[in-house]
């Protein structure tokens, strides 16, 4: 069995309050865990709680006794730096806002008030950043079509279902 070692009146605090306040979900869900630990709560029982792997809170407790609680916060990862600058994708966004059916005029407006070029695909993850939404347009022609002309033909068609069902004609 592994526990949490006994914990300071500091350690204390400080895990109930990073429990309570912290704004990353994964530092409360472990700041809880290690509370739990050292209430006596077996891993297996912290595990069916959070529905996590026992390797998860068991590599939880080892981090925090040999880091204490710098390691209740997940490290930045590593990935590619992003290719604009914020005052480039505030105008991306803007330029996705005043034209959102055609991103093909977006990415060249962007080219020509920019001299970044940007993919279709990375616009749609700039708005999806932006909480924009993205979907496919609809495109309808009923605004023009033309409203006396379709009530005539649906009358002429409800004539020829009704002559249908008479026998005189086969549809």
């Amino acid at each position: 069995m592994r526990y949490v070692r006994a914990l300071t009146d500091e350690q204390r605090a400080f895990l109930s309050t990073t429990m309570k306040e912290d704004a990353a979900f994964r530092a409360r869900t472990r700041a809880q865990s290690l509370l739990l630990s050292a209430e006596g709560m077996t891993i297996k029982e912290i595990t069916k709680m959070y529905q996590v792997d026992r390797d998860t809170v068991s590599t939880g407790i080892r981090k925090w006794e040999h880091d204490g609680p710098a390691r209740l916060h997940e490290k930045p990862r590593s990935g590619r730096p992003p290719t604009l600058t914020p005052e480039e994708q505030t105008l991306a966004i803007a330029s996705i806002k005043e034209e959102p059916r055609s991103l093909k005029q977006v990415v060249e407006r962007f080219t020509h008030k920019t001299t970044q070029r940007l993919s279709i695909s990375s616009l749609k993850r700039l708005a999806k950043r932006g909480r924009l939404r993205w979907q496919r347009v609809r495109k309808s022609l009923k605004r023009l079509r033309d409203d006396e002309a379709l009530a005539q033909c649906q009358r002429a068609l409800a004539a020829l279902q009704k002559q249908a069902e008479q026998g005189e004609i086969a549809l």
